[in-house]
């Protein structure tokens, strides 16, 4: 009974805090998509969060596959635990491929790099906390070396922001598994940071307290050691000052080790209080109405990037830099309200969104 309440609490805190990646991740997207005053202070503070809620977004994941894992592994059935990843490894392959279904509309999906997350983590759930924290640990620092040995700029050209080379299978595979937009190494450590985090016993206070502080610690420490470290290449020639911005910067491209541990921190911290929040309110109106929004994750996802993109295309009859900061930021909120009235409404009808419905009927 009491694994079951905690399960409960738990998907509540996922969804919850999955509502608000959602969100996030609209908020940071139409800033860096529409906006052409790049100097502005709002702007600035967003750019501190950039990737981060696409981070959480993939640790959730991680959290989600675990405590699905871990209830078929309580009913102590081999063929519970197979049809657990057999489930997983068919929705990681429906993720992928509706990510590269409309990639000629958002080029920077992060759904079909999902697909491969997951099937890397399917891989991994068997395996001790203690190797999925180590891996955790050194896939980051393994990417730092590979930054430094191999030609990040590859494929790309910057000033239209393409993948010139995307549809050849040199060029895809270096654009999935090294400088995509959030690509598989090193992104795929969210993931399995979400796996080890979601077998933590959360009902514990003094565990959790001990999470999200450290978690926390994690993202102020690494925030603060990037900007001083950046703070100091001044002192070098502008080339050389400029690499080394890139190395150690929070932004997600490249995904450096300083963003990867400060987005990491933070995705941890938001979860662990999430939970404590739904332990704590279960029924405030405005949990529900997040956690529904959480529920609809990928249909929302969907809705943010096709909809949200296209009205204002067809509306103005133009998209990227053409904005100012107010409308971008006006434009988010208005859309965020739409997006949670939406989930909230079609959830009192329904048992799951449209898409996530899609996904159930295709992989079973």
């Amino acid at each position: 009974f009491f694994f079951l309440l905690f399960l409960f609490f738990c998907f509540m805190g996922l969804f919850f805090v999955g509502g608000i990646a959602i969100l996030g991740m609209f908020l940071v997207f139409l800033f860096w998509v529409f906006v052409a005053e790049s100097d502005s202070i709002l702007y600035q503070a967003l750019d501190l969060f950039s990737g981060k809620a696409a981070a959480l977004f993939v640790a959730l994941a991680g959290v989600g596959m675990t405590l699905m894992y871990e209830s078929a592994k309580r009913k102590n059935s081999p063929e519970k635990l197979t049809k657990v990843k057999s489930d997983l490894l068919k929705r990681a392959l429906f993720l992928f491929v509706t990510g590269l279904s409309y990639y000629f509309i958002w080029p920077a999906d992060i759904l079909h790099y999902y697909g491969v997350y997951m099937t890397i983590g399917v891989l991994l759930l068997s395996a001790s906390t203690r190797i999925l924290q180590w891996i955790s640990l050194l896939i980051p620092l393994g990417y730092m070396g590979l930054l430094i040995i191999l030609d990040y700029e590859a494929g790309w050209d910057w000033s239209t922001l393409e993948y010139q080379d995307f549809f050849t299978p040199s060029g895809f595979l270096r654009h999935l598994f090294f400088n995509g937009f959030h690509p598989v190494f090193p992104w795929v450590a969210f993931l399995l940071t979400g796996i080890w985090v979601g077998r933590i016993n959360l009902r514990d206070q003094k565990k959790r307290t001990r999470l999200w502080i450290g978690a926390l610690l994690t993202f102020i420490v690494f925030t603060g050691l990037s900007a001083f470290l950046q703070s100091r290449t001044g002192y070098f020639p502008a080339p050389e000052a400029e690499a080394l911005n890139s190395l150690l910067g929070t932004g997600p491209m490249p995904p450096t080790l300083f963003y990867m541990f400060s987005a990491g921190g933070l995705s941890v911290f938001l979860i662990t209080v999430s939970v404590q929040v739904c332990f704590l309110y279960p029924e405030a109106k405005w949990i529900r109405y997040l956690v529904s929004t959480g529920q609809l994750a990928l249909s929302n996802y969907f809705f943010h990037v096709v909809i949200g993109m296209v009205a204002i295309e067809l509306l103005f009859g133009r998209l990227e830099q053409s904005f100012s900061t107010g409308f971008a930021f006006g434009y988010a909120m208005a859309f965020s309200v739409l997006l949670v009235w939406f989930s909230h409404s079609w959830r009192k009808k329904y048992k799951r969104g449209p898409l996530e419905a899609l996904m159930r009927r295709v992989t079973g």
